[in-house]
């Protein structure tokens, strides 16, 4: 695609720079705020949360400790722990050692949170990126290329970004933009702010990085000073919960243009979000709420965008976890085979050779509310300019109910969902490893999911010829589907023919998974990893596609069902 021009070229007037041209204001203004909420949320119990949080993280630093934590972790939260039993001899002086631990735990949190952008190190830190996007992305030969790695060109070329462009550059101006993107790899948060600062003009977006990525030293200072702040998944406690919400608003507030991922983490399963995180909707809603009561005629962007890619590394691990959960006793998870040398120089040589790419689908811009917005930021409804202040309106006077807020809080979840279907681009390697895995399911219709992939590989075979009349019915289905807005198609989806559509499939889903989930060999299709193909089969689960693939010499198998 074309590299827009900035829309703001002087880096010291982006909105980033601007917020964190004084990092300490921003981390005493979210202690503060942050210690304000907890004490609202909690007005007569901090002792009794103080207690929970030291308790819970003691265990987090003995049970999941990560190479980025602070040294001696476990000693600092014993010694918090003895400050607080200390504390609860004398009502009187207890409030003080609860205000003081409270503030120690916020504040640490805070530090911990708020990230960096630094312009000097921005535009060093860009260069690394597109140097291990590169590696990444980046074929290990191409004909008539010099460059081990090619070159910033060719490594654009991987990224395929659509959608109205135009529109969301007029729009940024016009009130704090958020972009809420689909969730798939630990890549996402990198890559995502990486391409917009690159391919799409706009300034760079601040985002959520998980705490495991700074286990990278490397990582860790790049990813920093390019607008990222932190997320601990392993911290789930009430205290370390409000001081990342309120981080949310603060920024928001100040008009720090955000990528929150709405389903809080990847997906486990390889299916688009359906249920996303309720909490990050509040926090948008309430930021709209209150920018009218305190008079601010603002508004805020919200940018849907899904993410495509022809296969994920951690897809294995990702569907491992879906399928415990899921399944539970049900799900036995069969040991990793050791690779051989052989082996993984085979799956080096797939990788190197050919490379993978990346979709980035952006969606209408909308309101919190899920209104359309026009290119003034006018919010349509039934094609009329409405006021979404009046929704936050009771007798001309605008203001905050929270139960009222929860509910807008779900139509705003349910317009993203409805958005990430309809921005959703369908890949050859999708497509392919949907009929595939349909296809193999329908031939063994007495088996549940876990019986299924207990069998042995040699049940999940069928003539290349047959699979080919399968892509075709099912890529009419798909062109009909995206000629309706219900989804979208890559180009070489909508235009090639069943033969190649296979072929490339096949060749993407081997780039990253050894052994391939699928072969060829003498006119048959081979499945190799039926949990990686259900993996990526289920992006396209609940199109309800299925219908339309018939299978003939149905099986039905006894497979035990108890261990003993």
């Amino acid at each position: 695609m074309m590299e827009y021009p900035y829309i703001i070229k002087n880096l010291k007037n982006w909105p980033i720079s601007r917020f964190y041209s004084n990092r300490q204001r921003v981390v005493r203004k979210l202690t503060e705020h942050a210690i304000q909420r907890i004490k609202s949320e909690h007005p007569d119990n901090i002792g009794s949360i103080l207690s929970e949080v030291i308790y819970a993280e003691k265990l987090r630093t003995k049970a999941n400790p990560l190479k980025v934590d602070p040294p001696k972790e476990y000693a600092y939260w014993k010694r918090l722990e003895s400050i607080l039993s200390g504390g609860v001899v004398q009502d009187k002086e207890a409030v003080g050692v609860h205000e003081e631990l409270l503030q120690k735990i916020v504040k640490r949190y805070a530090e911990e949170i708020v990230g960096d952008f630094n312009i000097k190190t921005f535009g060093f830190a860009r260069k690394v990126l597109t140097h291990l996007f590169k590696l990444i992305y980046n074929p290990f030969y191409t004909k008539g290329q010099a460059i081990f790695w090619g070159n910033r060109s060719d490594l654009l070329k991987k990224f395929d970004v659509v959608g109205p462009l135009d529109h969301i550059r007029h729009l940024f101006d016009k009130g704090t933009m958020m972009i809420l993107p689909t969730h798939f790899s630990n890549l996402d948060s990198i890559l995502v702010g990486y391409v917009i600062e690159m391919l799409t003009g706009l300034p760079a977006f601040s985002y959520g990085a998980g705490l495991n990525l700074y286990d990278y030293e490397v990582m860790a200072y790049y990813m920093s000073r390019l607008g990222a702040y932190k997320i601990d998944r392993r911290k789930k406690n009430p205290v370390y919960a409000s001081t990342l919400r309120e981080f949310s608003t603060i920024s928001i507030e100040e008009g720090l243009n955000s990528i929150f991922f709405s389903g809080g983490t990847r997906s486990r399963s390889g299916a688009l979000e359906s249920t996303l995180k309720l909490g990050l909707m509040n926090t948008l809603i309430d930021s709209q709420n209150e920018f009218y009561m305190y008079g601010k005629n603002k508004k805020l962007i919200i940018v849907p965008l899904v993410i495509s890619y022809h296969s994920i590394l951690e897809a294995s691990s990702l569907i491992d976890q879906h399928l415990r959960r899921t399944g539970k006793s049900s799900y036995l998870t069969s040991r990793n085979k050791k690779k051989s040398s052989l082996g993984k120089l085979r799956f080096l040589y797939r990788l190197f050779k050919y490379g993978s790419g990346t979709t980035l689908s952006f969606g209408h811009p909308i309101d919190i509310f899920g209104n359309r917005l026009d290119s003034e930021g006018n919010s349509i409804k039934n094609e009329k300019v409405i006021d979404i202040r009046g929704y936050f309106e009771i007798d001309g006077k605008v203001t905050k109910d929270i139960q009222r807020n929860r509910v807008f809080s779900r139509h705003l979840a349910n317009a993203l969902t409805q958005s990430y279907r309809k921005e959703n681009v369908v890949l050859t390697s999708h497509l392919v490893a949907f009929c595939a895995f349909e296809i193999f399911k329908k031939k063994y219709p007495n088996l549940d999911l876990f019986s299924l992939l207990t069998l042995p590989m040699e049940y999940f075979i069928v003539a290349l010829e047959d699979f080919y009349n399968v892509i075709e019915r099912i890529q009419d289905v798909l062109i009909t589907k995206s000629q309706e807005g219900v989804l979208k198609l890559s180009e070489t989806v909508e235009s090639s023919i069943s033969k190649f559509i296979v072929s490339d499939g096949i060749r993407h889903l081997e780039a990253y998974h050894n052994p391939a989930p699928l072969g060829m060999k003498k006119g048959l299709l081979l499945c190799n990893d039926l949990k990686i193909l259900y993996y990526y089969h289920n992006r396209l689960d609940g199109y309800d596609m299925d219908q339309y693939i018939t299978v003939s010499g149905r099986s039905r198998i006894k497979i035990a069902t108890s261990l003993y």
